[in-house]
């Protein structure tokens, strides 16, 4: 089951496909919201609490790859691209647009379960890292930084 129903966007044109990922999303107990078109992206996920986004690469308004571009802009959720395009230069382009994963349609809804699980687990993670590091510090700028704290003399 899913954590505090975590919250999915599954953006897919084709309605009997996004029907079955919404479906297949909910009885496994994650909160889906779903849309069929490209333009409707943006302001759901701002305005929403959304840890990952099941994309399409093909659809009526902006495509997908350019809505990736555009959410890893401004935020660092999941992105899994669900596409028919299967082609090697495809995949590629995909993740260098800044999907986090891609999978290729047909596909088998455990794999895409378990790929978005995995992906949701990285991001909770990512978030926690955020909250307890603000400043975006890395691992050693932290301790460097406890370090001149510790040795700084008090007043």
């Amino acid at each position: 089951m899913a954590e505090q129903q975590d919250h999915i966007l599954v953006v897919e044109d084709e309605p009997i496909t996004r029907d079955q990922l919404v479906s297949y999303f909910e009885d496994e107990g994650f909160k889906v919201t779903s849309t069929g078109s490209g333009d409707e992206v943006l302001p759901i996920v701002m305005d929403s609490d959304v840890i990952l986004v099941l994309l399409d690469i093909k659809l009526p308004g902006k495509d997908g790859l350019t809505l990736t571009r555009e959410i890893r802009t401004q935020s660092d959720i999941g992105i899994i691209l669900v596409t028919s395009k299967q082609e090697q230069i495809d995949r590629i382009l995909g993740l260098e647009s800044g999907a986090d994963d891609y999978v290729t349609k047909p596909f088998d809804p455990w794999e895409l379960l378990s790929r978005a699980r995995n992906l949701i687990r990285r991001v909770h993670i990512q978030q926690k890292q955020r909250r307890k590091n603000p400043k975006g510090l890395s691992d050693a700028e932290q301790r460097r930084a406890r370090t001149r704290s510790l040795q700084e003399p008090k007043q």
